[in-house]
């Protein structure tokens, strides 16, 4: 992040650049919800491969209108994929107020048959 050549991308990119693969982190991107669906395939990937895991997918409320993320989550839950879909709602998008870019702003209930919580992210609890 502070572009400095012993970070973790090696002064290369900032926080859409993070990566890992040793620890199966592999990061945001530069395109809005584009991980969503990269994520769906590492799901993929897991139940292949037969192994005990998760992919947890992560998106802000800007992501949640996009086209991907919904047929991300009809393969996932068609395919029985182990994906958990969380999204940070911080109430804007790119700038623009969920009010004005979303009919329904609770993205928790958007999963058709993917059953959905609403958590409070600042109670741990």
């Amino acid at each position: 992040m502070l572009g400095k050549a012993t970070g973790a991308t090696k002064g290369k990119g900032g926080s859409m650049h993070y990566y890992k693969k040793s620890t199966n982190f592999y990061g945001g991107n530069g395109i809005v919800g584009a991980q969503v669906p990269v994520g769906v395939g590492l799901a993929f990937a897991l139940k292949y491969q037969n192994k005990k895991n998760c992919a947890s997918i992560m998106f802000g409320d800007g992501a949640a209108n996009q086209g991907q993320l919904f047929e991300a989550a009809n393969m996932a839950q068609l395919w029985k994929l182990p994906a958990l879909f969380i999204c940070e709602n911080n109430k804007y998008g790119m700038g623009t107020s969920i009010q004005r870019s979303s009919m329904n702003t609770n993205f928790f209930q958007r999963g058709d048959q993917i059953p959905g919580i609403r958590a409070q992210g600042n109670n741990v609890f």
